[in-house]
C-alpha cells in the first residue's frame, strides 16, 4: 500500500479534506499533517487523524513563515512516529519547505510532489518581493517530482514563464470525483420553483471572501423586497471584511448558515437553492 506524507497549510480547508478522502479512496495509507489556520475547527477524515504543526494566521504572511521555520525545527518530534513515506504531497509554497525537512528527516530519498492549485497575488508582484518569492519557491521546488495545479492557465502563464519549477505538470481541475459510484445519491435535484409568496433563494457557496458580491447581493435582495433570499455556506475569510457576522445579521434578506461537508453535502445544499452566486471579484485585476 502506497505511504503518503500530506502536507497542508490549513487542515481545515474543505478540499484538503476531499483531497484526502480521495487519496484514501485510491488505496493509498495518507499521514496529513499541517497547521490550523486561527480558529477554523478541523474537519473529521474518516480514518484520519491529523497532526498539527502549528497554528497560522490568514493574510499574515510574515506569521506564517515563523510558523514554518518552527515546525521545520519541530518535525523529528511531531513525525517521530510516522512511517516513512513512499512520496510526500506538499501543498502550496509554505509546505515546499517542510516537505524538503521531512525529506531529510526520512533519509533524503522520498519523492516531493508540489500541488499548487491557486497562485498568491505576491508571486505576481514584480518587485523585490515577488523575485524573492519566486526565487524561494524555484529552490525549494527545484528536485520536485511532479506539479500539481488545477488551470493550464497558471502552466502556461506562470509556471513554464516565471516560477522556475521544472517538474512535469499534473492538471487536477477543481471537480467533485464520485469515488464510489453513487450519482445518484450526490446528484442535486432541481429546486421546485417557490410556492405564492415564498422567496427565490440564491446559493452563494465555498470561500466568502469577496466583499463586493457581499455588497451587490445585500443590495439585490433589499431591492426585491423579500422576493429573493440570499443563503451563504461555507468559511468567511474575515480578514476581508469588517464585521461579516454583524453585514449579515443587519440584512433582512440574507443568512449564513455556516460550513458544509465536500463533498458529501453538496447535493444537499445545491439542492436547497434556484441559482447559484458563483462571481468572485477577490484580487480582481
Amino acid at each position: 500500500m502506497l505511504q503518503i506524507l500530506y502536507l497542508a497549510q490549513d487542515l481545515a480547508d474543505p478540499a484538503v479534506r476531499r483531497r484526502t478522502l480521495t487519496l484514501v479512496a485510491g488505496g493509498a495509507r495518507v499521514t496529513l499533517a499541517g497547521f490550523r489556520r486561527g480558529d477554523n475547527p478541523l474537519a473529521a477524515i474518516d480514518g484520519v487523524e491529523p497532526i498539527e504543526l502549528g497554528t497560522t494566521a490568514d493574510g499574515r504572511f510574515a506569521q506564517r513563515i515563523g510558523a514554518v521555520a518552527r515546525a521545520c525545527l519541530s518535525l523529528q518530534r511531531q513525525l517521530g512516529h510516522v512511517r516513512k513515506p513512499d512520496v510526500i504531497i506538499a501543498r502550496n509554497l509554505e509546505m515546499l519547505a517542510v516537505a524538503r525537512r521531512a525529506v531529510a528527516f526520512f533519509g533524503g530519498t522520498v519523492p516531493i510532489v508540489y500541488e499548487c492549485l491557486d497562485i498568491h497575488r505576491l508571486m505576481l508582484r514584480k518587485d523585490i518581493v515577488g523575485r524573492m518569492l519566486r526565487a524561494a519557491e524555484s529552490q525549494l521546488g527545484k528536485d520536485a517530482r511532479l506539479l500539481i495545479t488545477s488551470s493550464p492557465a497558471f502552466i502556461e502563464h506562470y509556471f513554464r514563464p516565471l516560477s522556475g519549477i521544472g517538474a512535469p505538470p499534473m492538471l487536477l481541475e477543481n471537480k467533485v470525483l464520485e469515488i464510489d459510484g453513487t450519482v445518484e445519491r450526490r446528484t442535486a435535484s432541481p429546486a421546485k420553483s417557490p410556492p405564492p409568496g415564498a422567496p427565490w433563494k440564491i446559493g452563494w457557496f465555498g470561500a466568502l471572501r469577496c466583499r463586493r458580491s457581499l455588497a451587490l447581493l445585500a443590495e439585490f435582495s433589499r431591492k426585491m423586497e423579500g422576493r429573493f433570499e440570499i443563503v451563504m455556506r461555507g468559511r468567511p475569510a474575515y480578514s476581508e471584511f469588517d464585521d461579516f457576522d454583524g453585514f449579515v445579521r443587519n440584512e433582512p434578506f440574507m443568512r449564513f448558515e455556516g460550513a458544509y461537508r465536500n463533498p458529501e453535502d453538496l447535493a444537499e445544499i445545491y439542492g436547497e437553492v434556484h441559482f447559484t452566486w458563483a462571481i468572485d471579484f477577490f484580487e480582481e485585476g
